[in-house]
């Protein structure tokens, strides 16, 4: 029997190189962590489940907040708290179980009211094999209104990353309507739960691989998928999910008692 761990840290500094990332090897503000894929982290055909991603997406964010002087501690210190607006995730190839992967993290420049952050997971060769990029808003603790996070962080123009992963990440999603019907629903019970009280973004990944059946993934692979996240999901929330398919684009929301909770854009290829 042979055990993964997780995750081993390659990166505890402010920057690193990235050696071989489709041609990125200039030094910029960043974070790296190397993990190896386990059989917890994948479907039952062994994809890598989009949960998953979110996941290594957000341990590798928390980590470098924590090192930029901007992580949990920090904000809650001043009564902030970082909270996840969108996410965009692109697939150029699965990797396998057992895999050992590094997933990279470069925090763009911030805006007065949001900031963008984006991730690549790559390969031992440094190919890239999964991109995505997030938008963040830091809010108040108790009253969850937006605060400034332009002053959180500001380096120097040339030390954050110029190129995006891809084209249209972050994108505004457009609602679905409800005659398409509720495909699934469900209640959000403690294990969805993290640190501030609210549903894991990661478990975000879940509903929207559950809102399909098995069909859909042995004729079809996710290519790419958005998260718009809009409101709040709290312990014992009751939640509805609607899913509106066309070509190759399948859009999904969940609404809590008539207010959307998230909208989310799943892009499919033909599995040939």
């Amino acid at each position: 029997m042979v055990l993964y761990c997780k995750k081993q840290l390659i990166v505890v500094e402010k920057r690193c190189i990235i050696i071989s990332m489709n041609g990125l090897s200039d030094k910029y503000l960043s974070y790296s962590e190397k993990f190896v894929v386990a059989v917890d982290e994948v479907d039952f055909l062994e994809r890598l489940k989009p949960s998953a991603v979110l996941q290594y997406f957000q341990d590798i964010a928390t980590a470098h907040a924590d090192i930029l002087g901007i992580g949990y501690d920090k904000m809650r210190e001043k009564n902030m708290i970082w909270v996840l607006t969108r996410i965009s995730v692109k697939f150029y190839r699965y990797p396998q179980i057992g895999e050992e992967i590094v997933v990279t993290t470069f925090p763009k420049k911030p805006n007065i009211a949001d900031a963008v952050r984006d991730f690549y997971m790559t390969d031992s060769k440094g190919n890239v094999i999964v991109a995505g990029s997030s938008k963040w808003l830091v809010i108040d603790a108790d009253s969850r209104m937006i605060r400034r996070c332009s002053v959180l962080f500001d380096y120097k123009a040339d030390e954050y990353i110029p190129q995006n992963p891809f084209d249209g990440a972050n994108s505004t999603l457009s609602d679905i309507d409800e005659e398409y019907g509720c495909v699934m629903s469900n209640t959000v019970r403690l294990s969805d739960l993290d640190r501030n009280r609210h549903m894991n973004n990661a478990r975000y990944g879940d509903i929207i691989l559950n809102a399909f059946d098995p069909k859909k993934f042995e004729s079809e692979i996710i290519k790419g998928f958005d998260i718009n996240f809009l409101n709040e999901l709290r312990y014992g929330d009751n939640y509805c999910v609607y899913r509106a398919d066309k070509d190759d684009i399948s859009s999904i929301k969940a609404d809590r008692e008539g207010t959307t909770v998230f909208r989310a854009r799943i892009c499919w290829e033909r599995n040939d």
